[in-house]
């Protein structure tokens, strides 16, 4: 979001540009709903949340940007139907998480306003685990009329350059390297399979959320496109479409 730090807006200019370019698409494709994952929405030690409520709404006023604010009917509809095919826990309302504010203010610029639906991660899960409920995303999505819109949040390596967030580290170049090379080519098992160590070293919450949203799809990307990768501050930033629009 530029206006969280104007000075140093030019600096990741082409992932403004790219999350622009991406919201208006999606806007232009009338999807019947959206459904985000992300990495920073609250967490229980198992289990997939939801967030709750009649209308999810949010803003960036601990970045210092209470303008860039969301405020977006809950899909009360898809939620049951997604309880129906597999077990969920209720996030209690209040106001979204950043990881869930930052696309949906890009969405909401360009004029999204339909039922949308955030789901947060449990602490610990395997590739396995999180594949099963993107399983049951995606049989929730069928069994609705038109289409769901999927939206995999959250940072590639937070290690990526010296005075980077969360300090530097080597792994965290070659994790991103290897995790874009990996989604733009379309080879999702080999993205979702990079190793424990590897990922631990980046710092990167990524691959949880991209995991669910890719076996929603079915398991594979054919389409898939990188529209932008940057790391100004060290903290890796990409913009892709995994399933092309039409």
């Amino acid at each position: 979001m530029p206006d969280v730090a104007p000075s140093a807006a030019a600096s990741c200019e082409r992932t403004t540009a790219a999350c622009r370019e991406l919201a208006a698409d999606f806007v232009a494709a009338e999807p019947a709903r959206l459904v985000l994952v992300s990495p920073h929405a609250p967490r229980a030690d198992s289990g997939f949340g939801v967030w709750s409520g009649r209308r999810l709404h949010g803003d960036l006023s601990a970045f210092g940007l209470p303008s860039a604010r969301v405020d977006l009917p809950a899909d009360p509809d898809f939620v049951a139907r997604l309880r129906s095919e597999g077990t969920s826990w209720d996030i209690p309302p209040g106001p979204l998480d950043h990881g869930a504010v930052v696309p949906l203010q890009f969405l909401v610029e360009a004029g999204w306003a339909g039922p949308t639906t955030v789901i947060s991660l449990p602490w610990q899960s395997t590739i396995t685990e999180l594949s099963a409920f993107g399983c049951v995303l995606g049989a929730a999505a069928h069994a609705s009329s038109g289409r769901t819109a999927l939206i995999a949040s959250g940072d590639l390596s937070h290690r990526v350059l010296p005075g980077a967030p969360a300090g530097y580290d080597p792994k965290g170049v070659e994790f991103d390297r290897r995790f874009v090379d990996l989604l733009g080519d379309g080879r999702a098992d080999e993205a979702m399979a990079l190793s424990g160590g590897l990922r631990t070293a980046a710092a990167e919450d990524v691959v949880d959320a991209t995991c669910v949203v890719i076996a929603a799809l079915g398991g594979s990307i054919p389409g898939a496109r990188v529209l932008s990768y940057e790391h100004p501050f060290g903290v890796g930033y990409l913009v892709a479409v995994l399933a092309g629009f039409p």
